[in-house]
């Protein structure tokens, strides 16, 4: 059985300069750096008309990886990230996301829905997280729900600070 999460934020931008952010390769290769870990790599990166196309394997190091997971993952972990935005449609903009954890320990899958609100935009993002570790697997997978909150606001607090800077 999986495990649901749900995140969302305020985003002081329009949605254009949202998407515009986005479709920006300079602004996923300064989130990496900033955000990530040294080893964590920009793998692809595919514009196609207003789709854009992103995947990049993150690395967790050891030292961030809480007790309980390091009895069943010794070292660091790997996760590659693949991640899909539509063009702007009316008011919004959609995307989905996939995240799966080296040695298929796990995957994490799920939607958001960026909506424009005057001079700001609404982000929500939705999905699950699978850890396939006997026993553990729903512990392990609260601890995610944990860490995914707290990335995804460091993320959403790079854009900002990215956006503000152009």
């Amino acid at each position: 059985m999986a495990t649901r999460f749900s995140h969302s934020t305020r985003i002081g931008a329009r949605l254009e300069v949202v998407h515009a952010t986005l479709a920006d390769e300079a602004f996923w290769v300064d989130r990496l750096r900033t955000v990530g870990s040294p080893a964590d790599t920009l793998d692809d990166f595919v514009l196609s008309g207003d789709s854009i196309d992103v995947t990049v394997t993150q690395v967790i190091p050891e030292s961030e990886i809480p007790d309980l997971a390091r009895k069943v993952l010794p070292g660091e972990l790997s996760l590659v990230r693949t991640a899909n935005y539509s063009a702007v449609s009316g008011d919004r903009l959609t995307g989905s996301s996939r995240a799966e954890a080296a040695g298929g320990l796990g995957v994490i899958t799920g939607s958001g829905e960026t909506v424009a609100e005057g001079e700001e935009s609404v982000e929500t993002l939705e999905g699950q997280v699978k850890v396939s570790v006997p026993l553990m697997g729903g512990k392990l997978e609260k601890l995610v729900v944990g860490y995914l909150d707290e990335l995804f606001t460091t993320e959403h607090e790079h854009l900002g600070r990215w956006i503000a800077a152009r």
